[in-house]
């Protein structure tokens, strides 16, 4: 080959080697999420961000959500939107994760559940039914996103003849227990039948001013339900009325108390016992003004205590636990007289949400708006850090990364 020939093709090679090299320069500088199109991904745009854990809001927020869950969160100048993803413009608008109502009854029912997730109540957690409607209900059920995601605990744990029994003689939602191995293996029954979560009965019935005391499970009984829960990756819920009840609940280690006590004052020092122990409360303020407005009173004057006192907050009402009227939709009673207890927006947003899902056993799954997990997602029209009204005012709702309202 003559030396002409040589370079030439020496050319040719350099020049399609340095076309090679650019181009996968150029390519990898090219943010995948852009490169392809992806009509699968739903992108939310122009909306404020409350994503539930706390954090300032994002403005100009940028949600991408595909294959049911949140594939990224932030500002839009820092999340590339996908080539070809449906674009939802939602200026004026705020975007939160779904709503969880902690503590409710009666909800093994399709058409309850739907009416809650409408509202943008996207899960609730049921604190005491039937075992057998629970397993018959959740074998029966084909999941769909319209409805709200149902977390149960089945009947509560208690002593024989204990509360409900001893107050209300519901019989069919309690499981009464006589010793330690009654009790253990009461929870891997529950368990087993789809309970997501146990319940237990530490109710001495002061604030009913019985003629004795309802028996109550023994330390050890409740101990021993609250540690083969925690090793079956589960958490126990405590139902009390009376700050008296409140040491049991301690004692035993639960994870969070059903209804603040309203009995009467709670003392300062129960009150820190609980905050530093890192138990969540569930005021269900709207039980107690159901109850009568001195009761409510009570309660709202002790969540004000507790809060002060640096404790945990989760959004439950108690919803069909009780006579009287309860929101079957967003919580907004509730969300008001926790309001009025000194609960900041931001406050009771996260108890509504993050909170919520922690004592749901649910957390790592929903609860917050971050990357990876279940789409759940709550527009409201405004700002509800401004005027806590604006939850009301639902633009749109998705579940699991469907929208089922619009």
């Amino acid at each position: 080959m003559s030396a002409k020939k040589s370079l030439l093709t020496l050319l040719v090679i350099g020049t399609l080697t340095a076309s090679f090299i650019f181009a996968l320069v150029f390519r990898a500088s090219i943010p995948e999420s852009t490169r392809q199109t992806d009509a699968a991904a739903t992108a939310l745009t122009g909306a404020t961000a409350i994503d539930g854990t706390g954090a300032e809001p994002i403005h100009d927020a940028v949600v991408i959500v595909r294959g049911g869950r949140i594939a990224a969160v932030g500002p839009a100048g820092e999340i590339a939107i996908p080539s070809g993803a449906q674009i939802v413009d939602l200026d004026g608008c705020t975007v939160l994760p779904g709503f969880f109502n902690a503590h409710v009854h009666r909800a093994y029912d399709d058409a309850a559940l739907r009416r809650w997730a409408g509202a943008g109540v996207t899960t609730v957690r049921d604190l005491g039914g039937n075992a057998d409607e629970l397993s018959r209900f959740l074998a029966a059920r084909s999941a769909s996103p319209q409805a709200a995601r149902l977390v149960a605990a089945g009947p509560l744990i208690t002593a024989v003849g204990g509360y409900p029994v001893a107050q209300w003689g519901l019989d069919s939602t309690a499981l009464q227990v006589a010793t330690v191995d009654e009790a253990v293996a009461g929870v891997d029954d529950l368990l087993e039948r789809g309970a997501g979560v146990i319940k237990i009965a530490l109710e001495r019935g002061d604030i009913w001013r019985p003629r004795e005391r309802f028996p109550v499970l023994s330390s050890e009984q409740a101990r021993a339900i609250v540690a083969v829960a925690h090793e079956r990756g589960t958490v126990v819920s405590a139902h009390i009325t009376s700050w008296a009840d409140v040491e049991l609940a301690l004692d035993a280690g639960v994870d969070d108390i059903a209804h603040m006590a309203g009995d009467s004052e709670i003392p300062d020092e129960v009150i820190a016992k609980v905050a530093d122990a890192g138990i969540v409360w569930v005021p269900t303020l709207e039980l107690w003004h159901n109850a009568n407005e001195r009761l409510g009173a009570l309660a709202v004057a002790n969540l004000r205590r507790f809060v002060e006192a640096g404790g945990t907050v989760a959004l439950g009402t108690d919803f069909a636990g009780y006579t009287g009227y309860f929101d079957d939709g967003m919580p907004i009673r509730e969300i008001r007289w926790m309001r009025e207890a000194g609960m900041t927006p931001m406050q009771i947003i996260v108890a509504a949400t993050a909170n919520a899902a922690r004592v749901s056993n649910i957390a790592d799954e929903v609860g917050t708006l971050e990357a990876g997990k279940i789409a759940d997602i709550l527009v409201v029209r405004g700002d509800p850090l401004a005027d806590l009204e604006a939850l009301l005012d639902v633009r749109m709702v998705i579940r699991e990364g469907v929208i089922i309202r619009e």
